[in-house]
């Protein structure tokens, strides 16, 4: 993780993000008010269940759209450098699809889940780095050669040569994933957004890809976003952590403060079902009890009300505001009230906690 000083530079600032999907059925409100920092070299992480807008939100980022979306309101200002040294803040929100061309690529960069649906089987691997580069680059002939040789080898292929030549097919899930992540990087983006970038690969190469991301962020000095429902790789690769549920983010803070100081209900939950090496094997893995609520639906008071088995009267009938726990830490709960009752943490969760501190926080 990045020691935290004064002089931290900001590259995203969304603010009050709301996007919806026009369906049969009526609005589904899939992110109902986001708001996300991300700053120069550090890691966020956007984690929840399936279906609670991590990836919704990410694509708004990235611009890229679907015809039955709305945005309803919200703001996301993106800082860069652009080609002349000139330091440039845009609200991406207000860009036009050509206007979002311009820094797709050059200068936001995504990896997506499945490396086999963002490569296209019939092009070589070479034809599909060098379309890439050739869109925002002037190389060409022997430098564009060059260039696709050195992002494989920056990415970890060995005999990069030989691996040009090369169909998506004829390689490993691990190593497609890296050539996807070697075309994200090939114009030297400020942002890069990865979304369950290794949830379609096996445990080990989960690993391989998690060091090669943490290990070229540090490199380039990059930014990441990295939306994930596992927190076993948020506790490996994350400097912050932002915790959504039901469109909305509901705790946020540095990774230490979300994994050993959770004050969240929903955070205590995914906390304490996730799979641990040294549990007992008798114990039975903790389950959030009920679903998400239907986003068809006007949404009153606390969206995890029904889930929360330490509900308060107040969570069903108002929106809890954001509670400041320290200067980076904040969740949105009743429980932080200084009105409401002392709740005390679950006790398989402070024992989960406990079992993370004695590792060093390796979930």
């Amino acid at each position: 993780m990045i020691a935290m000083t004064s002089k931290r530079k900001q590259v995203l600032k969304v603010r009050d993000l709301k996007v919806s999907f026009k369906t049969a059925n009526g609005l589904v409100h899939a992110v109902r008010g986001v708001d996300l920092d991300v700053y120069r070299g550090e890691t966020v992480a956007i984690v929840g269940e399936s279906g609670s807008g991590k990836s919704v939100t990410a694509k708004q980022i990235m611009g890229i759209h679907t015809h039955n979306q709305v945005i309803e309101a919200g703001s996301a200002e993106f800082t860069y450098t652009d080609a002349t040294g000139t330091e440039k803040t845009v609200d991406l929100m207000q860009l036009s699809d050509k206007e979002m061309v311009g820094l797709k690529g050059n200068h936001i960069a995504m990896v997506f889940q499945d490396p086999l649906t963002s490569l296209d089987p019939t092009m070589k691997i070479e034809r599909q780095l060098s379309e890439s580069l050739t869109e925002h680059t002037d190389l060409q002939g022997e430098a564009l050669h060059a260039r696709c040789v050195e992002l494989l080898e920056l990415v970890g292929i060995t005999s990069p040569e030989e691996r040009l030549k090369s169909y998506p097919h004829q390689l490993s899930g691990g190593m497609r994933q890296r050539v996807v992540i070697a075309i994200a990087l090939s114009c030297n983006p400020d942002l890069l957004i990865c979304d369950e970038p290794t949830t379609a690969l096996d445990v080990t190469i989960q690993a391989r890809i998690l060091e090669l991301i943490l290990e070229l962020q540090r490199k380039l000095n990059i930014s990441v976003i990295f939306i994930t429902h596992n927190l076993g790789v948020v506790a490996k690769v994350a400097d912050y952590v932002n915790v959504m549920y039901a469109g909305k983010v509901v705790e946020a803070g540095t990774t230490e403060d979300v994994f050993f100081d959770p004050r969240h209900p929903y955070t205590w939950g995914l906390l304490s079902s996730m799979p641990s090496v040294s549990a007992n094997r008798e114990e039975r893995l903790y389950t959030i009890k009920g679903n998400p609520p239907n986003m068809l639906n006007d949404i009153q008071g606390d969206a995890f009300a029904p889930r929360n088995p330490y509900a308060l009267e107040i969570d069903f009938v108002k929106e809890p505001p954001k509670f400041s726990i320290n200067e980076h830490h904040w969740a949105a709960t009743w429980l932080l009230d200084p009105r409401a009752p002392k709740v005390e943490l679950p006790e398989q969760l402070r024992a989960r906690i406990a079992a993370m501190k004695q590792e060093g926080g390796d979930a």
